[in-house]
C-alpha cells in the first residue's frame, strides 16, 4: 500500500484510531469543534467539520482515507470527496463503532451507511455481532478488534489512597451503571472507588447518591490517567450495552491489570477468560470486587495469558485488513 493514509475522526480523541494508525503507518486527524457544545447547534458543528475535512483532503491528497462512524457525516464527506476526485486514485474505508448500528440516535442513517459501504474498500467493525448486518447488506465487512493501546508512562499519586482501591473507567454516559457502582461501594466501605470522567455530565440526583468512599477524579489524561490505573488494585469497566466493547477494557489488558467487566455477549467473546464478568447489579459488582481483591496474583497471571491470546487472535484480522488496502 503506497501513498499517504489518513484516519479522520470527528471527535476529540479515539484510542482505536490511535492504535490502528500506528499499526498502518498512517496519520490520525481529530476534527472536533469543542466550542460548539449545544446539541441544537450540532448541524453547524457538522458543517464546519465537513468543510475542514474537505480542505484537509484537498491539501493532503491521501490515497486511502479511513473515516470513523458515527457520526455518519464523516464518512459521507470522505466518500463524496473520493468520488469527485476519482475512486481509482483515492479510496476510503469506514470504521464503524457500535453506536453506528445500535445507538438510537443513528438508526435513521443505516440506509446511508449501507449506500456508502458499497463504495468503500471495506467497512471495518469494532464488534463481532455487526458482521451479520453487513452480510445481509452484501457489502464487504471485516471485524477488527481494538489493538492494545500504548499507554503513557504512569505518574502521580491519584488512586493510591486507601488499603483496597478500585478504579471505575467512566464517562458518565447513560449506558453506564454508575448508580449500581455507588450502591456496591456502599456495601464495601473498606474499599476506595475512584471514578473517572467529568461529573458535570451526571445528574444531581445521581451525585447525591455517592457514598463517602467514592472519589470523583474528573476527566484524566495521559500519564495522570495511567498513573491512576497503575495505583489501584483493579479496574471496573461496565456498560449496559450488549454490543459494546469499551476501550477501557483494552487499556486494562494493555497494562495487565485485574479487571471486572459487564457480563455481555461481546465482552464474553472478546475476553473469554482472565477478566471477571458480572451482572450490572450492586450485589454482583460488590462480589466481583471482593473476588478481584482476594485473587490478585492468579488473576494477574490470567490477564497476562489473556493478553498474549488476544494478540494472537487479532493478528490475522489486521493482516487481512492490510491486504485489502493493497
Amino acid at each position: 500500500m503506497s501513498g499517504k493514509r489518513l484516519y479522520i475522526v470527528w471527535y476529540s480523541h479515539a484510542r482505536r484510531a490511535e492504535t490502528l494508525t500506528r499499526e498502518l503507518n498512517a496519520q490520525v486527524v481529530f476534527l472536533f469543534e469543542t466550542r460548539i457544545k449545544n446539541r441544537w447547534l450540532k448541524p453547524l458543528r457538522y458543517m464546519i467539520q465537513g468543510w475542514k475535512t474537505w480542505h484537509l483532503l484537498d491539501r493532503e491528497r491521501p490515497s486511502v482515507v479511513i473515516a470513523q462512524s458515527p457520526p455518519i457525516f464523516a464518512p459521507l464527506t470522505v466518500a463524496l470527496w473520493c468520488k469527485l476526485h476519482g475512486k481509482k486514485r483515492f479510496t476510503y474505508v469506514i470504521d464503524c463503532h457500535p453506536g453506528t448500528f445500535y445507538d438510537h440516535h443513528w438508526r435513521w442513517a443505516l440506509w446511508l451507511l449501507r449506500l456508502l459501504a458499497r463504495g468503500a474498500v471495506v467497512t471495518t467493525l469494532c464488534n463481532e455481532d455487526a458482521q451479520y448486518i453487513l452480510k445481509q447488506w452484501r457489502v464487504r465487512g471485516l471485524f477488527i478488534p481494538d489493538g492494545l493501546p500504548t499507554m503513557e508512562p504512569a505518574s502521580g499519586t491519584i488512586g493510591s489512597e486507601g488499603e483496597a482501591r478500585i478504579a471505575l473507567i467512566s464517562t458518565f454516559s447513560q449506558d453506564e451503571p454508575i448508580a449500581e457502582v455507588f450502591e456496591a461501594a456502599r456495601k464495601l466501605p473498606q474499599v476506595t472507588f475512584y471514578v473517572t470522567g467529568n461529573p458535570q455530565r451526571a445528574s444531581s440526583a445521581l451525585l447525591a447518591r455517592k457514598p463517602a468512599n467514592v472519589v470523583l477524579t474528573g476527566f484524566l489524561r495521559g500519564s495522570t490517567y495511567n498513573g491512576l490505573l497503575h495505583n489501584v488494585h483493579g479496574i471496573l469497566v461496565l456498560t449496559n450495552l450488549a454490543n459494546s466493547l469499551s476501550c477501557g477494557a483494552f487499556e486494562a489488558l494493555s497494562i495487565v491489570k485485574p479487571t471486572i467487566v459487564s457480563d455481555m455477549p461481546e465482552m464474553r467473546r472478546c475476553f473469554p477468560f482472565g477478566f471477571i464478568h458480572v451482572e450490572n447489579t450492586p450485589e454482583a459488582i460488590a462480589k466481583g470486587v471482593e473476588l478481584l481483591l482476594s485473587e490478585q496474583e492468579p488473576l494477574t497471571a490470567e490477564v497476562m495469558r489473556l493478553r498474549d491470546d488476544y494478540a494472537a487472535r487479532r493478528q490475522p484480522k489486521l493482516e487481512e485488513f492490510v491486504t485489502l488496502l493493497r
